[in-house]
C-alpha cells in the first residue's frame, strides 16, 4: 500500500519513489496527435508521450508508438475514458490507468520519454516532470 503525502505548494502527493498525480477520476477532455501522443485531463494535467508506449488491459497492452500517428487510431476511443489513476515513478516510467486498460511508458535511452504538466485548481499551483533519456525524472 501506498502512503501517500502532501509534498509541496504544488499540491502533488509522493509515495515511495512515485509522484502520485490527483487525476483519478479525472476525464480525458482532449486527445492530440502530432509528434507525439498527448492526453489532457479536465484541462488542467497535460500528458504529451513522445516514445512507444503500451496500452490495454494489464499484462497484455499493445505497443504503440507516436511516430505512427495512424497506428494511433485505436486510442482516439479514449476521449472521455475517466483515468482511476495516474502515477509517475522517479525512475522514469508512467502509468495511467483507466476502468479496463492501463496505458504505460518506460523510460528511452535516447528521448525523454514523457513529459507531465498541470496546474491544480481552485488556486493555479504550477507543476512540470519530464522522463530523462536512460531512466529517471526531472522536475521543474
Amino acid at each position: 500500500m501506498d502512503v501517500a503525502r502532501e509534498s509541496d505548494e504544488a499540491g502533488l502527493a509522493e509515495a515511495r519513489g512515485k509522484w502520485v498525480l490527483p487525476g483519478g477520476r479525472g476525464i480525458v477532455a482532449q486527445i492530440r496527435i502530432d509528434f507525439a501522443f498527448t492526453l489532457v485531463l479536465e484541462s488542467w494535467i497535460e500528458i504529451r508521450i513522445e516514445t512507444g508506449f503500451s496500452y490495454g488491459p494489464p499484462g497484455a497492452g499493445r505497443h504503440f508508438d507516436p511516430a505512427d500517428p495512424m497506428a494511433l487510431a485505436p486510442l482516439l476511443g479514449l476521449h472521455q475514458a475517466v483515468v482511476t489513476a495516474a502515477k509517475i515513478r522517479k525512475d522514469g516510467r508512467l502509468t495511467i490507468t483507466f476502468a479496463d486498460a492501463v496505458l504505460e511508458v518506460g523510460p528511452d535511452e535516447r528521448y525523454e520519454a514523457f513529459q507531465v504538466a498541470g496546474s491544480l485548481p481552485p488556486i493555479r499551483r504550477g507543476f512540470r516532470f519530464a522522463a530523462l533519456p536512460g531512466g529517471g525524472l526531472a522536475r521543474f
